[in-house]
Protein backbone atom coordinates (compact mmCIF):
# COMPACT_ATOMS: atom_id res chain seq x y z
CA UNK A 1 0.00 0.00 0.00
CA UNK A 2 2.70 2.37 1.11
CA UNK A 3 4.64 1.64 -2.45
CA UNK A 4 1.56 2.58 -4.36
CA UNK A 5 1.13 5.98 -2.19
CA UNK A 6 4.44 6.52 -3.28
CA UNK A 7 4.39 5.66 -6.88
CA UNK A 8 0.97 7.88 -7.10
CA UNK A 9 2.85 10.76 -5.55
CA UNK A 10 5.70 10.54 -8.07
CA UNK A 11 3.62 10.51 -10.79
CA UNK A 12 1.62 13.61 -9.52
CA UNK A 13 4.85 15.85 -8.89
CA UNK A 14 6.17 14.42 -12.81
CA UNK A 15 3.29 15.91 -14.35
CA UNK A 16 3.64 18.83 -12.33
CA UNK A 17 6.93 19.70 -13.59
CA UNK A 18 7.16 18.00 -16.74
CA UNK A 19 7.06 20.75 -19.26
CA UNK A 20 5.33 18.30 -21.72
CA UNK A 21 2.41 18.22 -19.43
CA UNK A 22 -1.15 19.04 -20.82
CA UNK A 23 -3.29 22.64 -20.06
CA UNK A 24 -5.65 22.47 -17.56
CA UNK A 25 -8.89 23.24 -18.44
CA UNK A 26 -10.39 26.04 -17.37
CA UNK A 27 -12.14 24.79 -14.14
CA UNK A 28 -16.10 24.82 -14.27
CA UNK A 29 -18.36 26.62 -11.30
CA UNK A 30 -16.53 29.81 -12.16
CA UNK A 31 -18.84 32.96 -12.10
CA UNK A 32 -16.04 34.81 -13.40
CA UNK A 33 -15.76 36.55 -16.75
CA UNK A 34 -12.54 34.81 -18.47
CA UNK A 35 -10.41 36.85 -20.88
CA UNK A 36 -6.83 35.25 -22.87
CA UNK A 37 -4.65 37.61 -24.79
CA UNK A 38 -2.43 36.26 -27.69
CA UNK A 39 -0.55 39.21 -29.01
CA UNK A 40 -4.46 40.99 -30.27
CA UNK A 41 -5.91 37.52 -30.27
CA UNK A 42 -8.68 38.11 -27.30
CA UNK A 43 -10.65 35.05 -25.95
CA UNK A 44 -13.33 35.76 -23.61
CA UNK A 45 -15.40 33.07 -21.99
CA UNK A 46 -18.53 33.78 -20.31
CA UNK A 47 -19.84 31.21 -17.77
CA UNK A 48 -23.35 29.57 -18.06
CA UNK A 49 -22.78 29.51 -14.09
CA UNK A 50 -22.44 33.46 -13.69
CA UNK A 51 -26.29 33.31 -15.38
CA UNK A 52 -25.37 36.43 -17.52
CA UNK A 53 -28.35 38.62 -19.24
CA UNK A 54 -26.58 38.53 -22.54
CA UNK A 55 -29.02 40.91 -25.33
CA UNK A 56 -29.06 42.63 -28.19
CA UNK A 57 -28.87 46.30 -27.93
CA UNK A 58 -29.90 49.03 -31.52
CA UNK A 59 -29.56 52.99 -31.88
CA UNK A 60 -31.32 54.94 -33.96
CA UNK A 61 -28.33 56.77 -34.77
CA UNK A 62 -25.60 55.48 -35.27
CA UNK A 63 -23.39 55.15 -32.44
CA UNK A 64 -20.00 54.32 -30.17
CA UNK A 65 -19.78 51.01 -28.86
CA UNK A 66 -18.20 53.01 -25.70
CA UNK A 67 -21.23 54.70 -25.52
CA UNK A 68 -23.44 52.18 -25.35
CA UNK A 69 -21.39 50.78 -22.92
CA UNK A 70 -21.53 54.02 -20.46
CA UNK A 71 -25.49 54.28 -21.19
CA UNK A 72 -26.64 50.87 -20.06
CA UNK A 73 -23.54 50.39 -17.61
CA UNK A 74 -23.40 46.86 -18.87
CA UNK A 75 -20.39 44.72 -17.55
CA UNK A 76 -19.22 43.93 -21.56
CA UNK A 77 -20.32 45.31 -24.60
CA UNK A 78 -19.50 44.29 -28.57
CA UNK A 79 -20.33 45.29 -31.71
CA UNK A 80 -22.77 43.01 -33.36
CA UNK A 81 -24.83 42.78 -36.83
CA UNK A 82 -24.01 44.18 -40.28
CA UNK A 83 -25.88 47.69 -41.44
CA UNK A 84 -24.99 50.73 -44.69
CA UNK A 85 -23.15 53.36 -43.15
CA UNK A 86 -24.67 55.87 -45.67
CA UNK A 87 -28.59 56.01 -45.03
CA UNK A 88 -27.80 54.25 -41.60
CA UNK A 89 -30.03 51.41 -41.94
CA UNK A 90 -29.50 47.51 -41.00
CA UNK A 91 -28.37 44.91 -43.17
CA UNK A 92 -29.64 42.35 -40.24
CA UNK A 93 -32.33 41.09 -38.25
CA UNK A 94 -32.27 42.21 -34.82
CA UNK A 95 -35.24 41.04 -32.31
CA UNK A 96 -35.44 41.71 -28.76
CA UNK A 97 -38.05 40.56 -26.37
CA UNK A 98 -39.71 38.41 -29.25
CA UNK A 99 -39.81 41.46 -31.14
CA UNK A 100 -38.45 42.16 -34.33
CA UNK A 101 -36.34 45.71 -33.70
CA UNK A 102 -33.78 45.96 -36.83
CA UNK A 103 -35.70 44.38 -40.37
CA UNK A 104 -33.00 44.73 -42.77
CA UNK A 105 -36.39 44.04 -45.59
CA UNK A 106 -36.81 47.93 -44.91
CA UNK A 107 -33.55 49.04 -45.70
CA UNK A 108 -34.18 50.01 -49.41
CA UNK A 109 -30.53 49.88 -50.82
CA UNK A 110 -30.20 46.33 -49.77
CA UNK A 111 -33.68 45.00 -51.29
CA UNK A 112 -32.97 46.54 -54.73
CA UNK A 113 -29.19 46.13 -55.12
CA UNK A 114 -29.06 44.38 -58.52
CA UNK A 115 -26.09 42.41 -57.69
CA UNK A 116 -27.41 40.88 -54.42
CA UNK A 117 -30.68 40.90 -55.50
CA UNK A 118 -30.61 37.15 -57.12
CA UNK A 119 -28.65 36.31 -53.88
CA UNK A 120 -31.18 37.92 -51.26
CA UNK A 121 -32.75 34.79 -49.93
CA UNK A 122 -29.33 33.63 -48.77
CA UNK A 123 -28.79 37.38 -47.44
CA UNK A 124 -31.97 37.37 -45.22
CA UNK A 125 -30.80 34.12 -44.12
CA UNK A 126 -27.74 34.64 -42.28
CA UNK A 127 -26.86 33.01 -39.22
CA UNK A 128 -27.75 34.39 -36.25
CA UNK A 129 -26.74 34.18 -32.47
CA UNK A 130 -30.08 33.47 -30.10
CA UNK A 131 -31.11 33.68 -26.88
CA UNK A 132 -33.80 31.03 -26.33
CA UNK A 133 -36.56 30.67 -23.67
CA UNK A 134 -37.22 26.92 -23.18
CA UNK A 135 -39.43 27.15 -20.81
CA UNK A 136 -37.97 29.19 -18.47
CA UNK A 137 -34.33 27.88 -18.69
CA UNK A 138 -31.79 30.57 -21.16
CA UNK A 139 -29.91 28.59 -23.86
CA UNK A 140 -27.94 29.96 -26.80
CA UNK A 141 -27.51 28.72 -30.29
CA UNK A 142 -26.18 29.91 -33.77
CA UNK A 143 -28.22 29.14 -36.39
CA UNK A 144 -29.54 30.53 -39.64
CA UNK A 145 -32.34 33.32 -39.43
CA UNK A 146 -35.43 31.40 -41.06
CA UNK A 147 -34.43 27.53 -39.03
CA UNK A 148 -36.96 27.02 -36.38
CA UNK A 149 -36.05 27.29 -32.42
CA UNK A 150 -35.81 23.70 -30.95
CA UNK A 151 -38.75 21.82 -29.31
CA UNK A 152 -40.26 23.42 -26.43
CA UNK A 153 -38.03 26.83 -26.86
CA UNK A 154 -38.80 30.51 -27.72
CA UNK A 155 -36.08 33.36 -29.94
CA UNK A 156 -35.89 36.03 -27.21
CA UNK A 157 -33.47 38.24 -28.33
CA UNK A 158 -31.04 37.36 -31.80
CA UNK A 159 -28.87 39.16 -33.77
CA UNK A 160 -27.91 38.32 -37.21
CA UNK A 161 -24.73 39.05 -38.66
CA UNK A 162 -22.66 35.74 -40.51
CA UNK A 163 -21.20 33.73 -42.18
CA UNK A 164 -21.54 30.99 -39.49
CA UNK A 165 -17.77 29.75 -39.14
CA UNK A 166 -17.64 26.53 -37.38
CA UNK A 167 -19.01 23.25 -37.84
CA UNK A 168 -19.11 24.80 -40.97
CA UNK A 169 -17.79 27.57 -43.11
CA UNK A 170 -20.44 29.04 -44.96
CA UNK A 171 -19.01 31.95 -46.98
CA UNK A 172 -20.88 31.04 -50.18
CA UNK A 173 -23.91 29.73 -48.38
CA UNK A 174 -24.05 33.57 -46.84
CA UNK A 175 -23.63 35.35 -49.90
CA UNK A 176 -20.40 36.57 -48.77
CA UNK A 177 -17.64 34.85 -50.95
CA UNK A 178 -18.33 33.54 -54.78
CA UNK A 179 -16.04 32.51 -56.92
CA UNK A 180 -16.83 31.58 -60.97
CA UNK A 181 -16.37 28.44 -62.85
CA UNK A 182 -12.58 28.39 -62.88
CA UNK A 183 -12.20 29.01 -58.82
CA UNK A 184 -11.67 32.84 -59.00
CA UNK A 185 -13.10 35.04 -56.27
CA UNK A 186 -15.34 37.48 -58.10
CA UNK A 187 -16.65 38.32 -54.23
CA UNK A 188 -15.57 38.83 -51.21
CA UNK A 189 -17.89 41.34 -49.51
CA UNK A 190 -16.08 41.43 -45.92
CA UNK A 191 -12.86 40.22 -46.80
CA UNK A 192 -13.18 37.01 -45.51
CA UNK A 193 -10.28 35.77 -47.26
CA UNK A 194 -8.06 38.60 -46.45
CA UNK A 195 -6.34 39.41 -43.09
CA UNK A 196 -8.45 41.65 -41.19
CA UNK A 197 -9.78 42.82 -37.86
CA UNK A 198 -12.12 40.31 -36.47
CA UNK A 199 -15.52 39.91 -33.94
CA UNK A 200 -17.08 36.25 -34.10
CA UNK A 201 -18.91 35.07 -30.93
CA UNK A 202 -19.42 30.77 -30.38
CA UNK A 203 -21.22 28.78 -27.59
CA UNK A 204 -19.64 25.35 -25.76
CA UNK A 205 -21.65 23.34 -22.71
CA UNK A 206 -23.65 26.47 -21.80
CA UNK A 207 -20.89 29.15 -22.25
CA UNK A 208 -20.80 31.74 -24.58
CA UNK A 209 -17.35 32.59 -26.37
CA UNK A 210 -16.21 35.85 -27.62
CA UNK A 211 -13.21 36.42 -30.12
CA UNK A 212 -11.57 39.45 -31.24
CA UNK A 213 -8.88 39.96 -33.49
CA UNK A 214 -7.76 43.69 -33.22
CA UNK A 215 -5.09 45.17 -35.96
CA UNK A 216 -2.09 43.19 -33.96
CA UNK A 217 -3.49 39.68 -35.10
CA UNK A 218 -6.00 40.21 -37.85
CA UNK A 219 -7.37 36.97 -39.18
CA UNK A 220 -8.74 35.59 -42.07
CA UNK A 221 -12.34 33.76 -41.62
CA UNK A 222 -10.42 30.40 -42.39
CA UNK A 223 -7.91 31.15 -39.90
CA UNK A 224 -10.76 31.44 -37.29
CA UNK A 225 -12.39 28.29 -38.54
CA UNK A 226 -9.52 26.84 -37.18
CA UNK A 227 -9.49 28.90 -34.06
CA UNK A 228 -12.84 27.81 -33.08
CA UNK A 229 -11.97 24.22 -33.69
CA UNK A 230 -8.75 24.40 -31.22
CA UNK A 231 -11.41 25.58 -28.78
CA UNK A 232 -13.78 22.69 -28.95
CA UNK A 233 -16.65 25.02 -29.68
CA UNK A 234 -19.70 23.56 -30.92
CA UNK A 235 -21.04 26.31 -32.89
CA UNK A 236 -19.29 29.92 -34.15
CA UNK A 237 -20.73 32.70 -36.27
CA UNK A 238 -18.81 35.83 -37.14
CA UNK A 239 -19.85 39.69 -36.38
CA UNK A 240 -19.34 42.94 -37.81
CA UNK A 241 -15.48 43.11 -38.47
CA UNK A 242 -12.98 45.22 -39.53
CA UNK A 243 -13.08 49.00 -38.28
CA UNK A 244 -16.38 47.99 -36.73
CA UNK A 245 -14.48 45.75 -34.19
CA UNK A 246 -15.15 47.11 -30.56
CA UNK A 247 -15.00 46.11 -27.45
CA UNK A 248 -15.79 47.52 -23.75
CA UNK A 249 -15.05 45.84 -20.49
CA UNK A 250 -16.07 47.05 -17.05
CA UNK A 251 -13.41 44.30 -15.58
CA UNK A 252 -15.21 43.79 -12.23
CA UNK A 253 -14.13 40.15 -11.76
CA UNK A 254 -11.33 40.60 -13.50
CA UNK A 255 -9.04 43.60 -12.50
CA UNK A 256 -5.98 43.09 -15.02
CA UNK A 257 -8.41 44.33 -17.58
CA UNK A 258 -10.25 47.32 -15.54
CA UNK A 259 -12.39 49.50 -17.50
CA UNK A 260 -10.70 47.53 -20.66
CA UNK A 261 -11.17 48.90 -24.48
CA UNK A 262 -10.49 47.50 -27.85
CA UNK A 263 -11.14 49.43 -31.22
CA UNK A 264 -9.90 48.09 -34.36
CA UNK A 265 -7.83 51.42 -35.51
CA UNK A 266 -4.67 51.78 -34.12
CA UNK A 267 -4.97 55.51 -33.26
CA UNK A 268 -8.24 54.68 -31.35
CA UNK A 269 -10.57 56.36 -33.67
CA UNK A 270 -13.95 53.67 -33.33
CA UNK A 271 -16.19 53.16 -35.78
CA UNK A 272 -20.22 54.34 -34.87
CA UNK A 273 -22.51 51.17 -35.02
CA UNK A 274 -25.84 50.27 -35.35
CA UNK A 275 -25.86 47.08 -33.22
CA UNK A 276 -24.50 45.51 -30.06
CA UNK A 277 -24.38 42.55 -27.79
CA UNK A 278 -24.56 43.79 -24.17
CA UNK A 279 -23.71 41.25 -21.35
CA UNK A 280 -24.60 42.12 -17.64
Amino acid sequence: MKNSITVLCLLCCALIFSTAACPVPASRGTDKIEITNNKGLYIIRIPKERNSNIRPYVTKSLTFNKDVFAKTNAELVINAGYFDPNNKKTSSYVVIDKKVVLDPTTNKSLMTNSSIKPYLNLVLNRSEFRVLDCHGQVKYDIAAHNARAPFRCEIKHSVQAGPMIYPDLRLSREYFVMKDKDGKVTRDSITALKKCARTAIGIKDGDVYIIIANIYHKLTLPALYKICEDLGLEKAMNFDGGGSTSLNYRGTDNPEYKNFEITSDKNKNARKLKSFLVVD
